[in-house]
């Protein structure tokens, strides 16, 4: 193969790391809805608060406002006489999501602090160590840009290898002597920037933030056996992975197996998502 074909092999590359466009993040509340929801708060009624803020997220309302009111709605309700278990698991949820559809909100990161240290208080009541999990190092480096930006990385990575092979075809002179130098280092960089932009993107596609809803729940492995992961407790923040029938692939810090689909709950960041 020719070097000016190699040229061209490495421009027309870089086209395939273009991003896809991006979705809408969020609709237009309902403002009756959200009167009586936020009226049913204010005399006290928790669930009736809950029942209408479960309606518009069930009816596709994606707001932050909604999930914040969501959030505390749970969370009231976790305090007083008419507590469910799993009730600071939905209002961590409700939190996490109004945060990332309002990237920056303050008052959503603290109360999402402040039920995660009401779990860990309560856990400790209970004689239950936590172990601390952190995400794992592949997941740590995708999330320090986005997707898009991968694509954009690894693409321009592509087209300074093509411009490279094409000044490097020069026979003699600078010009050659340019190419010789940025054709080998755009070539690593690109090995390195095209996985990362694939897996980035894989991962944006087919994996989605959830938040454990039950007090409690374990991981088991395909035949349905206990994986040596500990206990993950209620509002820790997981990734999901596909369903099947009543498990979803859940994915914690280094630890992956299955867990009951009953105990976690999708944060919603864009419309077409499922809880």
């Amino acid at each position: 193969m020719s070097m000016r074909w190699l040229a061209a092999l490495a421009l027309f590359a870089g086209l395939l790391w273009l991003p896809l466009p991006a979705r809408a993040a969020d609709s237009a509340v309902p403002a009756e809805e959200l009167g009586r929801a936020i009226a049913a708060l204010e005399k006290g009624d928790h669930d009736g608060a809950i029942l209408e803020l479960e309606g518009l997220a069930d009816a596709g309302v994606l707001h932050p406002d909604v999930s914040f009111n969501r959030g505390l709605s749970y969370a009231l309700r976790a305090r007083s006489d008419s507590a469910t278990p799993g009730d600071l698991g939905r209002a961590a949820a409700g939190f996490e999501e109004a945060a990332r559809l309002r990237p920056g909100d303050a008052e959503a990161e603290r109360a999402l602090d402040a039920v995660r240290a009401e779990v860990a208080r309560r856990r400790s009541r209970q004689d239950k160590n936590d172990v601390i999990v952190r995400p794992s190092l592949d997941r740590v480096v995708m999330e320090l840009l986005s997707p898009v930006v991968w694509s954009l990385a690894a693409m321009g990575a592509s087209l300074l290898l093509g411009l490279g092979i094409l000044l490097r075809w020069r026979p003699a002179g600078w010009v050659h002597v340019v190419g010789a130098v940025l054709a080998p280092i755009a070539l690593a960089l690109l090995l390195v920037l095209a996985p990362l932009a694939y897996f980035a993107r894989d991962h944006a596609e087919t994996r989605r933030a959830g938040v454990i809803v039950a007090p409690s729940t374990t991981l088991e492995t395909d035949e349905g056996k206990r994986t040596d992961a500990p206990e993950i407790p209620e509002a820790s923040l997981v990734e999901l992975g596909p369903r099947r029938d009543d498990k979803v692939l859940v994915r914690w810090g280094n630890y992956e197996g299955w867990a009951p689909y009953r105990d976690v709950r999708t944060v919603i960041t864009k419309r077409g998502s499922q809880r």
